[in-house]
């Protein structure tokens, strides 16, 4: 009778340790479609050439404002604005003038709410150091520092009062996500004027200008924008008392395209191009309007 032996049960092998799990790759941020004339939402360390072309019935002129943001914190970004402006008037008695504007000082701080709201805050003042003030300026330097006002649609009007130092305050907000960007902004400006007494009589003048943005990515590399824009003279004497109403208030509105071209790790070239058109006097089509027409190239390298 045989017998089997008995086999020796072998021990099952022992299981490999699981491999841990890769952490999850970070969410890219959403693409923010960045405004033309109004404020960016974010902090960053940016150098900006923003030029404009505007050219009317009786002007050209050419303002160019250089931008560097710096941040000192992950939300906090320096600011510092120079500027610089060229202006012709048409005609036998014409006259021409270049003048460096009133220097802006500032700091922006940006809220991120969620994922897709951002809030960005703003303060900051200009340095009435422009060309063309005082009592007796070159009036030829005075008129082209006055004809920025329009060239840039009303909304920088603190560069070209050179009379003056205005504190400026401002609050934005703005929705990005989706390939969409949605914000609004509403600035605040006390013009407090510190020489030039004999020809601009107003002691100190306030302006409100407001925006609404909207841009829309139509691929990864190129979005397109549209600027509804608003520009009130809220306390000014020498306006509401002068001949020209119109002139107290200013509509506009500016669309165009804006590339996104990643350079390295950490540079994006942003370049954008409008054209801004008034949609009533002074700027726009009217009686009184000077119809400008308002082409803008603006150059953003974010590093």
């Amino acid at each position: 009778m045989a017998f089997a032996l008995p086999v020796r049960a072998e021990a099952p092998p022992e299981a490999a340790p699981a491999a841990p799990e890769a952490a999850p790759a970070p969410k890219a941020p959403a693409p923010y479609s960045l405004p033309f004339m109004l404020r960016p939402l974010t902090a960053g360390n940016v150098v900006r050439l923003d030029t404009t072309l505007a050219f009317s019935k009786t002007k050209d002129t050419v303002p160019v404002l250089l931008l560097g943001s710096y941040k000192v914190l992950p939300n906090l970004a320096a600011i510092v604005r120079l500027g610089v402006i060229h202006s012709e008037t048409k005609g036998p008695e014409g006259s021409k003038a270049t003048s460096f504007i009133n220097p802006a000082i500032g700091a922006l701080y940006s809220i991120p709410l969620g994922e897709a709201w951002k809030v960005g805050l703003f303060a900051g003042t200009t340095i009435p150091v422009g060309m063309g003030g005082g009592d007796t300026p070159d009036m030829a330097v005075r008129t082209a520092n006055l004809d920025g006002i329009y060239a840039r649609a009303s909304m920088d009007n603190a560069l070209f009062q050179v009379n003056y130092m205005t504190p400026i305050v401002g609050a934005g907000i703005g929705y990005v996500a989706n390939g969409l960007t949605i914000q609004a902004e509403v600035t605040l400006l006390e013009l407090l004027r510190v020489r030039g007494a004999a020809l601009d009589k107003d002691a100190a003048r306030t302006n409100l200008t407001a925006g609404l943005h909207f841009g829309w990515f139509l691929l990864p590399q190129l979005s397109f924008g549209a600027e509804l824009r608003y520009q009130l003279w809220v306390s000014n004497g020498t306006i509401e008392k002068g001949p020209d109403p119109t002139r107290l208030e200013n509509w506009t509105l500016g669309l165009g395209p804006r590339g996104h071209f990643k350079l390295g790790d950490k540079m994006w070239l942003r370049p954008g191009v409008s054209l801004t058109l008034g949609l009533d006097a002074p700027t726009g089509f009217s009686q009184n309007g000077l119809e400008y027409k308002i082409v803008q190239i603006d150059v953003p390298l974010a590093f």
